[in-house]
């Protein structure tokens, strides 16, 4: 499985809570319940592509068998561009500090 695969109900609405980028949903075919609905919510919030998957399809893709029918894929990285961590040091009234690594 995808070693940026986070697994779970509560996890994954957490993932979306927390400004994490979700980039794919998997959830299992069928469910429906309070959680799944605010997962679907978050998920059409944040634009996120949903897969609806058999159960089957899930426990392949599960390294912990807990994924409650649900499986999420995080973007590895957020990444901003210069100018919006020049910004973020100015709202913070901070001297900015850029380590520019390529390569590495």
């Amino acid at each position: 499985m995808n070693e940026n695969a986070v697994e779970g109900r509560n996890v994954v609405i957490e993932a979306f809570r927390s400004g994490k980028t979700v980039d794919k949903l998997y959830i299992q075919e069928g469910l429906k319940d309070y959680a799944i609905s605010t997962i679907l919510r978050e998920a059409k919030k944040h634009g996120t592509y949903v897969n609806f998957v058999s159960k089957d399809r899930l426990d392949g893709m599960s390294e912990t068998g807990k994924h409650q029918g649900v499986i999420a894929i995080v973007a590895a990285y957020e990444y901003a561009s210069v100018e919006d961590i020049l910004e973020k040091a100015r709202q913070n009234d901070e001297p900015p500090f850029v380590f520019i690594l390529d390569g590495i």
